[in-house]
């Protein structure tokens, strides 16, 4: 145990980590004000409208996005990565907003049934998918190719952007869910320019690449496939509980979710931020031992972080959701909803890891059975019984297990998962602590002292393999 508590100093894990804490705090901010100015009404029109975005963007950029990740680092040896962005941008993403003004102004006229409101979702959807998706296939290739003193910039400045600029729109212009959204697109805009020239400062040098259409096909077909489905889950069913909930139990619903799925993103894009790069260069090889072995390790960090972190939130639902949001949204409903999405995100990222199994053995025909048969329980519960708040968010969460305990049969065929049982044993160890202080105790103060412990433990865990250059 005393080898365990002795920290070593790591420079990515300390820039990427302070980084993170800085963007909780924005993050936390952002929360905050936004539950202060919307009310329910808008906070449920925002996401729904983030939804509409994000059929667009997960379920076709998403699928896209996987084959970039897993190319990135080959543009950027072969020193062509600036052609292939350009290509993706110009063949595939200005043409999918243009695209998405046809289906959004007729669902937005059929809901709102007016023309300005319709005429104003289809600006937003237009201007999030072409603005949000150049940001966020830019910057992170800071992270990927390893150079996190600017990741880090581009991330804390995106974030301080997106909070300034969507409180003095709503300040100045209204407290509507739209000019939120508007210091969303413009924050976007802004450091999507800012990293594109920063990363291809040397442009002159780049050589051109003919990207390959039918890899990419190959690829990402069957993940858009999978996409589809997912996005039932993760924000399809928001226009079933529309129709189904007055705004008010909608706002409830909604912001239960989102605001577990913030911190549960955050989180995940953090272990991603110190991991995932090693990852990728561990499977840049045609070697399937060494792919399999990088799996593996991989696995065996997010999962046992993840884990824990669901037990830490579980245990402080009430004082996190006193953090993040404004006192006058929390209710017993939203707390109950929260608890639930907790789990909810954990078996979210659970596939979202065991996936990768899939895209670095070029297999991803195998997602689509396990979310179909999670997307055909949650519609067949939703047909079968009427729903309220709470059991809706219970049959989400049922639907989620479904689909990790297939894809763990299914996957472990490809590539042999191996968990360390005995890893996730010790670092429950460490934490039983606190875990018996925030079961114990309902404070705030007491919830914030416990999760500098935890982040303590957490850093010793990454970084006690990170430094033998072991994922």
């Amino acid at each position: 145990m005393s080898k365990f508590f002795k920290i070593s100093f790591n420079k990515d894990i300390f820039f990427l980590g302070l980084g993170n804490i800085i963007r909780l705090i924005l993050v936390i901010s952002y929360s905050r004000l936004m539950t202060l100015f919307l009310s329910f009404e808008e906070l449920a029109n925002y996401y729904i409208v983030f939804s509409i975005y994000t059929f667009f963007s997960f379920i076709i950029i998403g699928s896209v996005g996987n084959y970039i990740n897993r190319k990135t680092i080959e543009w950027y040896e072969e020193n062509n990565l600036k052609s292939a962005l350009k290509q993706i941008f110009i063949k595939f993403l200005f043409p999918l907003s243009i695209f998405s003004f046809l289906p959004v102004f007729v669902y937005s006229f059929y809901v709102y049934d007016s023309i300005k409101t319709s005429i104003i979702i289809c600006a937003l959807v237009f201007t999030l998918i072409l603005f949000k998706t150049f940001n966020e296939t830019v910057y992170p290739i800071f992270n990927i190719i390893r150079k996190n003193i600017k990741y880090v910039y581009f991330l804390l400045t995106f974030n301080l952007l997106n909070l300034l600029f969507s409180v003095l729109f709503v300040y100045f212009f209204g407290y509507n869910f739209e000019f939120w959204m508007l210091g969303l697109i413009c924050s976007n805009l802004i450091v999507a320019l800012l990293a594109w020239k920063s990363l291809f400062i040397n442009s002159k040098s780049q050589n051109t690449l003919k990207l390959n259409i039918k890899e990419l096909y190959n690829f990402s077909s069957n993940i858009l496939i999978g996409h589809i489905l997912i996005w039932f889950l993760t924000d399809g069913f928001r226009f079933f509980a529309k129709n189904k909930f007055d705004t008010n139990s909608l706002g409830i619903l909604l912001l239960g979710l989102m605001v577990s799925t913030q911190i549960f993103s955050l989180i995940e894009h953090s272990l991603n931020q110190i991991i995932y790069p090693r990852y990728l260069k561990k499977i840049s090889t045609n070697n399937f031992n060494e792919r399999s072995v990088a799996f593996n390790k991989y696995f065996n960090k997010v999962l046992p972080i993840v884990f824990l972190s669901a037990i830490f939130m579980s245990l402080s639902s009430a004082e996190i959701l006193s953090i993040l949001i404004d006192k006058s949204k929390i209710n017993n409903t939203i707390i109950f909803v929260f608890q639930v999405a907790i789990w909810i995100e954990f078996f979210r990222i659970l596939i979202n890891s065991l996936k990768n199994i899939t895209t670095s053995e070029f297999q991803t025909q195998k997602l689509i059975l396990p979310y179909f048969i999670g997307c055909l329980i949650f519609i067949l519960g939703i047909i079968l019984y009427d729903f309220n708040v709470k059991s809706l968010s219970a049959l989400l969460l049922l639907s989620y297990f479904l689909i990790s305990i297939i894809c763990i049969k299914m996957f472990n065929k490809i590539i042999k998962i191996k968990l360390d049982i005995l890893n996730i044993i010790k670092l429950f160890g460490y934490l039983i602590p606190i875990f018996i202080l925030l079961f114990l105790f309902d404070k705030i103060i007491i919830t914030i002292l416990c999760s500098f412990y935890f982040m303590l433990i957490i850093y010793n865990f990454l970084n006690k393999d990170y430094l033998n250059e072991i994922i």
